[in-house]
């Protein structure tokens, strides 16, 4: 491990502070040069103002905190980290990784574990809607800047550029991962694989976001075509689930077809459900949305396993399901049962963002309107669909959008 004078002078050139600048008012530049050369051992009065100056505490630079402390440290935090957000103990186990870490928070040094403690740190805090969770992450960035640890400094820069996106800024979210992502380009260091397609993929889903469709497919492409290069398969599920409902919605019939073919490909290769249960999905979902053959959606729909999980392995899409449960029955006049459904199809708001996703959520709720007028319910349809109007007007174009429009208009010329 480095010196005390080393740690000093190592985090005043990450954070491009001049000796001068560091030394401040209350130590001589020469004095500090001496600490910094190991020369001459600062005072507790000293260190604090050094520690202060440096946006660290006195115990970072004196290293007080083991590194095989805070490894168990970050042994224990993993394990709460692990807990997926979708699972029902999310919030418990992130508010307990929170009451983990926050007592240790003056120990942390600048090597990885306290990186990844304070990282995690950060992101719960965020998750947890507390204040504060900017500082934690921003000396996780310094750290592995410091480091050369890219994989974990671009997941920061995505984190943050997520956090504007979880806010619906769209805009925001895409300007915030350029810049991240030219940030570290820019140092011409070595970026591995996963981490360049971790980047495509976000980048693609944000262009989509703000409407810029043939930049996405471009980025989507080229994505596409390193990972053959680089006999890689990551992401490849991701990427043709979005391509094939971007063609859908475009009407390029052709691309549709050849992105379903290989997303099915794939899905028998890797023996994907989840892949494969998207499929199933997406048949529906053309035939209600794209083709209004209700009739023949809900034929495929009585043909989905009983299992919802073997239907759709992940626990994001059952409302999905219910959606397209409740679309196929309103458009065959089924409405009370349609409404049952539709009910069934509750939004995780806290986790479904993308416009994408949203529109189609919002189609559903037109259909709902249309269901609870035909059940005379004709005051909380308009309710409903002038809020669902109002909430559209705000993304981009898509056919969902059209949907919901005419819908709007319909009602409301009743």
């Amino acid at each position: 491990m480095d010196t005390l004078g080393e740690r000093i002078r190592r985090l005043r050139k990450n954070r491009k502070m001049t000796l001068q600048e560091l030394a401040g008012d209350k130590m001589s530049k020469g004095m500090l040069s001496l600490i910094e050369n190991n020369k001459a051992r600062p005072s507790m009065e000293s260190l604090t103002h050094i520690a202060e100056q440096l946006n660290v505490s006195a115990s970072a630079l004196l290293e007080q905190s083991s590194r095989e402390e805070l490894r168990e440290l970050l042994d224990q935090a993993e394990e709460y980290n692990s807990v997926r957000l979708i699972d029902d103990w999310a919030k418990e186990a992130r508010q307990r990784l929170v009451n983990l870490i926050r007592p240790h928070m003056g120990q942390m040094g600048e090597g990885y574990e306290s990186g990844r403690l304070l990282e995690m740190y950060g992101r719960s805090l965020h998750y947890l809607e507390e204040a504060g969770w900017e500082e934690p992450i921003d000396r996780a960035a310094d750290i592995y800047d410091s480091l050369n640890i890219i994989p974990r400094r671009a997941a920061i820069g995505m984190f943050r550029a997520q956090v504007h996106f979880t806010e619906r800024d769209y805009d925001r979210a895409l300007e915030v991962m350029l810049k991240e992502r030219k940030a570290i380009e820019e140092k011409r260091l070595f970026i591995e694989p996963m981490t360049r397609l971790d980047f495509d993929y976000l980048q693609a889903v944000l262009l989509y976001a703000v409407g810029q469709t043939e930049e996405a497919m471009a980025v989507m492409e080229s994505a596409l075509a390193f990972s053959r290069e680089n006999d890689l398969y990551y992401h490849m599920s991701d990427w043709y689930r979005l391509a094939s409902i971007h063609a859908l919605m475009a009407g390029m019939a052709d691309e549709y077809e050849r992105f379903r073919k290989k997303l099915r490909q794939y899905a028998e290769f890797a023996d994907d459900k989840e892949a494969g249960g998207f499929l199933a999905f997406l048949d529906v979902h053309e035939l209600n949305s794209f083709r209004n053959d209700h009739a023949s959606a809900h034929r495929q729909i009585k043909g989905w396993p009983e299992d919802k999980v073997a239907a759709l392995s992940d626990p994001l899409h059952s409302p999905y399901l219910s959606l397209e449960v409740g679309k196929a029955l309103s458009g065959l006049g089924r409405h009370q049962e349609a409404l049952e459904a539709f009910e069934r199809a509750l939004v995780p708001r806290e986790y479904i963002h993308h416009p994408i996703d949203l529109s189609i959520f919002m189609e559903g709720e037109a259909y709902k309107a249309e269901s609870l007028w035909a059940t005379g319910k004709t005051g909380e349809a308009l309710d409903l669909i002038r809020d669902v109007h109002e909430r559209i007007a705000f993304l981009p174009g898509t056919p969902y959008k059209d949907r919901v429009e005419q819908v709007h208009t319909k009602l409301n010329s009743l």
